[in-house]
């Protein structure tokens, strides 16, 4: 699909035109050039930019535009530079190639100027709780309903649920045709990055899915660690909701805590499935829990009493599936997506944990958003 062009440089030199078209390409942006200010509307553009032989007519447009030159360092050069930006008053001065670091990060900002996405971090009291599951169930049923969504692999055990769903994404099984194994990136290349992670790159780079777009890999837990909050951090500026299954790993929740909008933690309908949750709640009080539990209740228990127990708020339940209990099968999960009765299952639950559910894109139920399931 080709990308739809929200960056205008105005300029008739050439190499200049070539040089900022390939950084707005690193960042997954379209870039259109024109030779003439004539008939420009800065409200229809996401960036303004100019090169020094095509300077503002109108101070109404220095105001919203950067003057892009390269300078390579010479003295002459970047003064003449910083003297068409005095001219200019607030025109902004970019010399390349120092500046090309800076452009690119607000090229990538300016497309992606919207509202941050959503982050919930799915985790279990219990082990054996199917959280890979519910993770790739919740990011599965957006998708449906027309939401964006990032299935973030941070279970660093080996062959965790979401490793085997890449690896079959990787032999071919519902494999994004749009993408090369070169092109596709996961915790491996995202290790070796220095700096901030582009959300327009990491957007357009990542495997996808049954349209969910995955982080996976196994680099080890260090590099992981080190790079979830990053990425985290682009992934809920190129999503509508970012899905983290970070297995029983509580420190990755607490690493990404500033953009955490939830917690949902993932426990058995038992007397040890409240106590194991309450004592997740004692220890890490200041995360964002929810309750969700999983399975047929055990004598004497219903969801409800689960909850009351932990002390958590329950944000539903999922009634008893033999399968959820086997990450190898976890790709038959969507066949439970497909039916009604599972879409009812996850979108009651992708309701309670958003408050402001009715008219958010990907979270309304039937009276709202059409989701086209059998």
């Amino acid at each position: 699909m080709e990308t739809e062009a929200r960056l205008l440089l105005i300029t008739g030199d050439a190499q200049l035109r070539d040089d900022v078209a390939l950084i707005a390409a690193t960042v997954g942006a379209g870039l259109e050039s024109r030779e003439s200010w004539h008939g420009v509307e800065p409200q229809q553009w996401a960036v303004l930019m100019c090169g020094p032989d095509r300077p503002p007519p109108q101070q109404r447009l220095a105001r919203q535009s950067l003057l892009v030159t390269r300078t390579e360092g010479d003295p002459s050069t970047e003064h003449q530079l910083w003297r068409t930006a005095a001219e200019h008053p607030g025109l902004r001065p970019v010399p390349l190639p120092a500046g090309e670091s800076w452009l690119a990060r607000h090229l990538s900002e300016a497309v992606l100027d919207r509202s941050p996405g959503r982050v919930v971090a799915v985790a279990g009291a219990l082990g054996g709780a199917g959280v890979s599951t519910i993770a790739y169930l919740l990011a599965a049923e957006l998708v449906v309903r027309g939401a964006s969504a990032a299935l973030v692999d941070a279970d660093p055990s080996p062959g965790a649920g979401i490793a085997s769903l890449v690896e079959g994404l990787r032999s071919g099984k519902h494999r994004d045709e749009g993408l090369s194994d070169s092109d596709r990136i996961g915790w491996e290349a995202l290790g070796a990055l220095d700096g901030e992670i582009s959300a327009a790159q990491l957007g357009a780079a990542l495997p996808v899915t049954e349209g969910i777009h995955v982080i996976s890999g196994a680099p080890g837990a260090e590099i992981r660690r080190r790079m979830l909050p990053p990425a985290v951090h682009a992934a809920r500026r190129a999503f509508d909701w970012v899905i983290l299954d970070v297995s029983r790993d509580y420190e990755a929740c607490l690493a990404v805590l500033e953009h955490l909008d939830h917690l949902l933690l993932v426990t058995s309908c038992s007397a040890a499935g409240a106590r194991a949750a309450r004592q997740v709640s004692r220890c890490y009080p200041e995360l964002p829990l929810a309750l969700l539990v999983n399975g047929m209740g055990h004598a004497g228990w219903s969801p409800d009493e689960v909850a009351g127990a932990a002390g958590i708020p329950l944000a539903g339940d999922v009634p008893e599936q033999r399968w959820m209990r086997r990450e190898a099968e976890l790709g038959s999960a969507y066949e439970l997506l497909r039916s009604r009765r599972g879409a009812a299952y996850i979108g009651t639950l992708l309701e309670s944990l958003d408050g402001d559910a009715a008219g958010v894109v990907g979270v309304e139920g039937a009276a709202g958003t059409q989701v086209l399931h059998e």
